[in-house]
């Protein structure tokens, strides 16, 4: 498993992140809300290079759909990004269901795919589960938060962290996957 790499990013705005992460490859967007206006930025800072599925659909379906527009673009980096754990949990999906969502999806296009590197914006949720699974794959993974690794938790506080106690949620997050093949 590689380390996972934690990066601060020099703005406390989350949408300079969302830019920031959304310039570097195609962007992977999972939401059970794609209304929210975190989902509407990655939208427009993706610049049509983004995937957008909504939560609960066929992750075949959701992985070819990847697929194809990284191979469009030729494209071994993915940005993961959607909803936060606090939007999920509205709709009775939790950190560890996203993360198995997530990573049957990537996984199965990192497989015909292989993937360089998986970037995300570090927040809970969608982000973490991209965390999660670019660790568990062994792929470069790369978080980027808004300065003082600023987190929005499951009540929707903003909140500061710190790379250890992140790279040890993520941690235990990857040893709890089902990686059956």
């Amino acid at each position: 498993m590689k380390e996972l790499i934690c990066i601060e990013h020099q703005s406390a705005s989350y949408a300079s992140r969302t830019y920031h992460n959304a310039s570097q490859g195609v962007t992977l967007a999972i939401a059970t809300d794609f209304t929210t206006a975190g989902e509407k930025l990655t939208h427009k800072a993706a610049s049509g290079k983004i995937v957008q599925s909504p939560y609960g659909e066929d992750t075949t379906i959701a992985a070819r759909k990847l697929y194809v527009m990284l191979k469009k673009y030729d494209c071994k980096t993915l940005n993961v990004a959607g909803n936060g754990i606090y939007t999920l949990i509205k709709k009775g999906v939790d950190q560890e269901t996203i993360n198995q969502y997530v990573y049957d999806i990537v996984s199965l296009v990192h497989k015909h795919w292989p993937l360089d590197k998986i970037i995300s914006g570090g927040q809970t949720g969608v982000d973490t589960a991209g965390l999660v699974i670019g660790c568990a794959l062994d792929i470069e993974t790369i978080g980027t938060w808004p300065k003082g690794f600023l987190i929005r938790n499951v009540e929707g506080k903003d909140i500061y962290t710190n790379p250890q106690e992140i790279k040890t949620a993520v941690y235990y997050w990857v040893k709890e996957l089902d990686r059956a093949e």
